[in-house]
């Protein structure tokens, strides 16, 4: 009897083709849409958002303003006092006001809103 020879199957199973070149130009343009898309938005909220901004600086430095000023008072109203007693009492008293005007000088500059420094224009040369 004669060998039967061994013949290799066929697969079934179908090549995938390769997708035109539209498709990816077309994923590639919905990204570029996607990119501004968002960066639209994100102008708009801050746009949006400007005017909250500000207010929210205006609001921060009144606070900061009156608190320096109900510092500074507090600070003349210590120093108005008038120490009475003892030598020693009084030189104690003294230097505790001192540190404690001190303190208080320094806290209200710390509290104290920034000034916002003003742009210089150049000079035209003629």
């Amino acid at each position: 009897m004669a060998a039967k020879k061994k013949v290799a199957k066929k697969s079934r199973r179908k090549k995938t083709t390769r997708k035109k070149s539209g498709a990816r130009r077309s994923s590639a343009d919905l990204g570029k849409r996607v990119e501004k898309e968002i960066a639209d938005l994100s102008k708009q909220i801050d746009r949006r958002l400007k005017p909250l901004r500000a207010e929210l600086d205006k609001a921060e430095r009144k606070a900061g303003t009156e608190a320096s000023r109900v510092l500074r008072e507090a600070r003349k109203r210590l120093n108005a006092i008038e120490l009475k007693g003892h030598s020693e009492y009084s030189k104690f008293l003294r230097t505790r006001r001192r540190d404690l005007s001190t303190a208080l000088t320094e806290l209200s500059k710390a509290v104290r809103p920034k000034r916002k420094k003003a742009t210089r224009k150049k000079a035209r040369r003629r």
